[in-house]
């Protein structure tokens, strides 16, 4: 069964404007260059998945969900992608640099405040999980994560190595991976690359092979800006999630219905049995053409943090097209697939960037403002911050990430200069 590139959310779009890789804002930066570069992320609009760019019996069963709830059709759409590739398992794969990537995917849901209706996002999906496969659903979706050692036993006396983490307060998650020796963080990392996931402890080392692990985690802003400590975005866990920004969609004060959902969970149902033992995926040769085209826009990232939060585009964009593709029941990924899964990681990172937004853009940003709200500094007084243990490179970077909101001039009468905010 071949996709149908006329379903494709992009399929009228121009080869420029698909290969533009992050968007943070498009209301704001109206070129759709692939060499334009937006400086500055201060202020982007709240991020909106249009019912258009939902692919597939997935995003069918969205789009009848979403007029009759006030969750966000965003947040059900990539919580039901992640339900579906954990529930297809480690039968299905592509490979990109002798890298096996399968159809596990992380996703973290982002709500303005407590009633931004993720937990009402959730349920909707769970109901449709539910009626694919309950048993899995009772025993492989599992909450609690604490530790590491605890992720991996959970699978002791288990055969079956598929696993969805639900996480309704994330919040605790990232609590425990500030505390010293916690590998929380590792495991999951591991996790997604789906390597051997292992603590090597001085007694009784416990390591699991092919686990098949998915992630759904709910946070608010305020509290995700709270926890979020720097090294947990350098360390690689951040640009492995799905970054979702979820927001009340409509107010119904009767509560919402519930919608005729038979055919495409017939469909989704039918494509999950006969995905688990597909095997390899490979692009076909349309889709390794559109790849070609767009693989150094994937490549390039954004600066500053958000680029470390946004820099496996290439690894997200694959496995999301290669959910696509076993969706639609195909041997081979397609260009339709491929521009489902770009559409989808273009209003990931729209999220991202307004996620993130209020966060600096790195620590030596963060010491450096921080000090000029005493007053301006010369450069010297800038470098004698960080003890000597800061080079000149990390430091230029730093003021450049400030650039909007600092100024650099020449003393007179010296060749130094001052650093002042605007």
């Amino acid at each position: 069964m071949q996709a149908n590139s006329s379903n494709s959310p992009n399929s009228q779009l121009t080869p420029e404007s698909r290969i533009t890789v992050y968007v943070p804002d498009e209301e704001a930066n109206s070129s759709n260059s692939p060499n334009s570069q937006p400086q500055h992320f201060a202020a982007p609009q709240r991020p909106r998945l249009s019912l258009e760019a939902l692919y597939g019996p997935a995003g069918e069963v969205i789009r009848r969900l979403a007029p009759i709830t006030e969750a966000d059709p965003a947040a059900m759409y990539v919580q039901l992608l992640v339900g579906l590739g954990s529930l297809i398992g480690p039968g299905a794969w592509f490979m990109a640099d002798g890298a096996r990537h399968q159809a596990n995917l992380f996703a973290v849901i982002c709500g303005r405040t407590a009633k931004a209706r993720k937990g009402t996002s959730w349920s909707r999906v769970r109901n449709v999980l539910l009626d694919l496969d309950e048993p899995w659903l009772t025993a492989q979706v599992k909450s609690g994560l604490v530790s590491g050692e605890g992720l991996i036993e959970s699978f002791k006396n288990d055969a079956d190595k598929r696993l969805l983490l639900f996480e309704g307060e994330f919040g605790q998650v990232l609590q425990c991976m500030k505390r010293e020796g916690n590998t929380v963080s590792v495991i999951l990392r591991q996790a997604w690359d789906g390597t051997r996931i292992a603590v090597l402890r001085r007694k009784d080392p416990i390591e699991v092979e092919d686990a098949h692990i998915s992630l759904i985690g709910h946070i608010t802003l305020p509290e995700l800006h709270r926890l979020l400590a720097s090294v947990e975005i350098s360390n690689g866990l951040a640009n492995r999630c799905l970054w979702v920004f979820a927001d009340r969609e409509r107010l119904l004060p009767e509560g919402g219905g519930l919608p005729d959902l038979y055919d495409p969970v017939v469909d989704l149902n039918t494509a999950v049995i006969s995905a688990r033992y597909r095997g390899q995926l490979e692009r076909d040769p349309a889709a390794r053409q559109l790849w070609a085209e767009i693989y150094e826009e994937l490549s390039e990232e954004p600066p500053g943090q958000l680029g470390e939060i946004l820099s496996r585009g290439e690894a997200q964009v694959m496995r999301l097209a290669l959910l696509f593709a076993l969706l639609d029941r195909c041997s081979t990924i397609g260009c339709a697939h491929l521009e489902a899964a770009l559409s989808l990681w273009h209003y990931c990172c729209r999220s991202a960037a307004f996620i993130f937004a209020d966060i600096a853009a790195n620590p030596k940003s963060v010491r450096i403002h921080e000090a000029l709200q005493g007053g301006p500094l010369t450069l010297s007084q800038v470098h004698a911050l960080f003890g000597g243990h800061a080079r000149k490179a990390e430091i230029n970077l730093a003021l450049r990430e400030l650039d909007a909101q600092i100024v650099v001039e020449n003393i007179e009468g010296s060749k130094g200069k001052i650093v002042r905010l605007r």
